[in-house]
């Protein structure tokens, strides 16, 4: 008979291959989620094209996801957890700066994913925003943490303080994404005022 720690890192050798071709899976879902987001906006997202796209079989994507909502879900929390890594880098960053300067790199650091695949972006926040999703909020939250830790290196305030900053912050960066691009004003104008904004309340 085997040892029994044996057996347990055979079972470990098939079920690591597994969880990453499963991982892989689902990034190519999500992949081929956003070219359909981004060239035929929602209307062009249903399972079957998805599933086209990523060249997977229906049966396959719906055993890790059970409609298209799960899979704007699942693009939200993505983009959500990115955006919040480098707001977090940005808060994080220890080199000396001047209040306006820092909040501008956080700005800066939100706005940055703005660039690429707007469309794409818009889509994914209105379903957060319409089907009650978490949306921003956990971002919101750790933002509104890390203002106010005594150990950052920047100049500390209330968490209440924080807490009005961080949401005023959130909000204006929902309505520079929702807003229609023809009647927007000048984004590095909006991010100046917001980075004022963020150091003077």
């Amino acid at each position: 008979m085997r040892p029994e720690n044996s057996l347990i890192n055979q079972h470990d050798r098939k079920r690591v291959p597994r969880q990453e071709r499963a991982h892989g899976k689902v990034q190519l879902i999500l992949e081929a989620a956003m070219l359909l987001l981004d060239d035929g906006g929602l209307g062009a997202l249903t399972t079957n094209a998805i599933a086209r796209k990523a060249g997977v079989s229906i049966g396959t994507l719906y055993q890790y996801f059970p409609d298209k909502g799960a899979v704007l879900d699942a693009l939200a929390e993505r983009e959500r957890e990115a955006l919040g890594k480098r707001v977090m880098a940005a808060l994080s960053d220890p080199a000396p700066q001047p209040p306006e300067a820092r909040a501008l790199g956080i700005i800066r650091a939100v706005t940055a994913s703005y660039g690429e695949r707007r469309r794409v972006h818009k889509i994914i926040i209105e379903h957060s925003l319409a089907s009650n999703t978490k949306g921003v909020s956990p971002l919101v939250e750790q933002v509104i943490a890390m203002l106010a830790h005594p150990d950052l290196p920047v100049p500390q305030i209330s968490e209440a303080e924080a807490f009005v900053r961080a949401h005023a912050f959130a909000g204006v960066m929902r309505a520079m994404l929702l807003r229609d691009p023809e009647n927007a004003l000048p984004q590095s104008e909006i991010e100046a005022v917001l980075a004022r904004l963020m150091t003077t309340l």
